[in-house]
């Protein structure tokens, strides 16, 4: 099991989507801490070189933007937000 940071930007954005869809968004990212080292994660590309390695998984309409370092078994949140919106801020 990968331990998950979840960094001040990314907790400023859960708190403001609606607590349902919270709900759903913590399952997913609970899913990705249990099976990060089974699954295939899909790396943003064209990205400014302090955002390299960026990786997203869905939930819903949401994106869960994230780096994830094997070697140290962590999982780093980058941010959380709706599909529309999620990548014009990178």
């Amino acid at each position: 099991m990968y331990q998950i940071i979840i960094l001040p930007e990314a907790q400023k954005s859960f708190k403001k989507i609606d607590k349902e869809i919270q709900s759903r968004v913590v399952q997913k990212i609970d899913w990705l801490s249990e099976n990060a080292n089974q699954i295939i994660h899909h790396q943003l590309s064209n990205l400014p070189d302090d955002l390299k390695g960026l990786c997203k998984e869905r939930s819903g309409d949401y994106r869960i933007l994230y780096w994830i370092y094997h070697e140290k078994c962590l999982i780093k949140i980058y941010n959380i937000e709706h599909r529309r919106t999620a990548y014009r801020s990178l």
